[in-house]
């Protein structure tokens, strides 16, 4: 069944504009960014271009990608499947992107020629959070996942602009330590309630009325593109920190 009959056309439509259009949005301010640390570093114009456009061809190649198995409804429900696919989907970016941050010195310098208040301000977007409690105030969403993923979505991207000005203008690695912590609760709680109340034989929450849109274009570009992509950069930005003060890092990780 589409999910414009789920949750009606207008709805729909709408959220199809906002979350398509957000994720393109994104991987464009993302290169211009990338391109702008190449620049700062003295990168050459051909090197800058090579850089991003590699970079782009994986962002819009995945975003594609994201966008056709949503399409198709693959995430759908995982009632059939030993290892959903949707676990798959979030795990696999998540860990090439952390893989790329440690092992590639070309990113790690890319990463540390972006300003820290940049890295973090540029996470305002998670304020599209609100769209979960748009749809959960039609009635189309369990509240178990909506009121924390949505309510902790607009706080992390209100505090990301707080926090980058602030960092803007004195460095505080603590600030950021804890705003990026908070950051990837956030997106871990989501996670796991949008997990646990959608169909699979793991749910257990929203029996009677199972989470069936996080699955479905266009909700589930949330959790297979935007949630993996923001992880990263959550980790990017706590490996500036590591890189200056490897203290500060372990003692948030033993806290």
């Amino acid at each position: 069944m589409h999910t414009y009959l789920l949750i009606g056309s207008w709805l729909w439509f709408l959220l199809s504009f906002v979350i398509v259009g957000a994720d393109i949005i994104i991987a464009f301010v993302l290169l211009f960014g990338v391109n702008r640390a190449l620049l700062d570093l003295g990168r050459t114009k051909a090197d800058r271009g090579r850089i991003v456009s590699i970079l782009g061809f994986v962002l819009f190649g995945w975003l594609l990608l994201a966008l056709f198995l949503g399409w198709q409804g693959i995430f759908r429900s995982a009632l059939n499947q030993q290892v959903p696919y949707i676990a798959l989907a979030i795990g696999i970016p998540i860990l090439v992107g952390a893989l790329f941050i440690r092992g590639s010195k070309q990113v790690r310098e890319i990463v540390a020629a972006v300003p820290q208040s940049q890295l973090v301000a540029f996470q305002f977007y998670r304020v599209l959070g609100v769209t979960f409690l748009v749809v959960y105030a039609a009635g189309q969403l369990p509240g178990i996942f909506a009121l924390p993923a949505g309510c902790g979505d607009v706080m992390v991207g209100i505090t990301a602009l707080m926090v980058g000005a602030r960092v803007a203008r004195s460095d505080n690695d603590q600030r950021v330590t804890l705003w990026n912590w908070l950051g990837i609760s956030d997106l871990v709680i989501a996670l796991a309630t949008g997990f646990l109340s959608a169909p699979s034989r793991f749910q257990i929450f929203s029996l009677d009325a199972p989470n069936v849109l996080i699955g479905s274009f266009p909700l589930v570009l949330v959790p297979i593109f935007a949630v993996p992509l923001s992880i990263v950069l959550h980790l990017a930005s706590l490996s500036k920190i590591w890189a200056a003060h490897p203290s500060v890092m372990k003692q948030a990780v033993s806290a």
